[in-house]
């Protein structure tokens, strides 16, 4: 993010050093604030790009599937007490639809 920054900012310095070199003139003062525009558009737009992809970062995290649970001896461990490793929830949902074949 840092060397997407630094297009920006050398815009930025360009504008600043045209307007010092171009001695007032109507062209050097029209490029140098071209260039301070682009610089800016282009902050702005990076910040934006910036936050729409932590934004998608995060919806990614939030979509991904919870860890599976410890299991010990190929059963799952539950508080439940049962020691069979099916959770009382699961022993009582409906039935699931039989999964067609791959």
């Amino acid at each position: 993010m840092l060397r997407q920054a630094a297009v920006p900012v050398a815009l930025a310095a360009a504008a600043a050093i045209v307007a010092v070199v171009s001695g007032g003139s109507t062209a050097g003062t029209a490029t140098a604030l071209a260039l301070a525009g682009l610089a800016a558009v282009l902050a702005v737009s990076l910040v934006f790009f910036a936050v729409g992809k932590s934004e998608d970062e995060e919806r990614a995290r939030a979509n991904r599937p919870p860890p599976d649970p410890p299991r010990t001896n190929g059963t799952a461990a539950h508080a439940d007490g049962n020691g069979d490793g099916v959770s009382e929830a699961r022993r009582r949902r409906r039935p699931l639809p039989p999964r067609r074949p791959d």
